[in-house]
This record gives structure tokens, sequence and C-alpha cells, in this order.
């Protein structure tokens, strides 16, 4: 991983490790993405990534997921920049998330 995929990790106060996405919704017409993620080394560690004030969200899909799968693993992520400088990508194993945002929060309560 590079510096920029470790950025989380230094975010949420963690090693480096295994992250999942367990799910992911649009709100207010696309304005709006919360990404639900857990940090999975150890007892699962829950948290969200809230991008606001979004502008752009490209989503393409890798393969063909099923309904069974409850969940996908995190290969790569970048935060980009707030204020629609630079756009966040999420890159799972099964799709990829592009998101030009206008804030960023992370939530986690541990």
């Amino acid at each position: 991983m590079n510096t920029d995929q470790l950025e989380i990790f230094d975010l949420l106060g963690v090693e480096p490790g295994t992250l999942s996405v367990s799910g992911v919704q649009i709100n207010t017409w696309g304005r709006e993405v919360l990404i639900d993620c857990v940090y999975e080394d150890g007892p699962p560690r829950p948290f969200k990534l809230l991008f606001e004030a979004c502008s752009s969200i490209q989503w393409d899909v890798h393969g063909e997921p099923s309904e069974e799968d409850r969940s996908a693993e995190l290969m790569g992520l970048f935060l980009g920049e707030e204020e629609q400088r630079a756009a966040s990508i999420v890159y799972t194993d099964l799709f990829e998330l592009s998101v030009l945002y206008g804030s960023f929060t992370l939530i986690k309560d541990w």
C-alpha cells in the first residue's frame, strides 16, 4: 500500500490491516454518500465514511456480485480532497466508487 492508502489507518488510530465494506447509502439525491466499513483485524470495529456536498458519483461493478455477497473486501481507499479538489476512490473486490465531495467525516465510536 502507498502512503495515500495508509491514511485511513492513521485516521482510525490502528495498524494497517484488513478492511471491508458492508454497505453504501446514497442520500439526498446523491449529495451525501455514507459507506459502512469494518476494520477486521482483532474484534471487528465498524466505522463509517461520510461524504457530503457531493457533486459527482461514479459506480463501477466488477464481476457478477450475488445476493450472498454481504460485504466487499476493501482493496484500496484514497480519501481525495475536500471542496471538490480530488475525488475519493473506494476500490473493492466487487465495485469501485469515485466521489467528488465538499466535506468528509470519519464516524467511529471506539
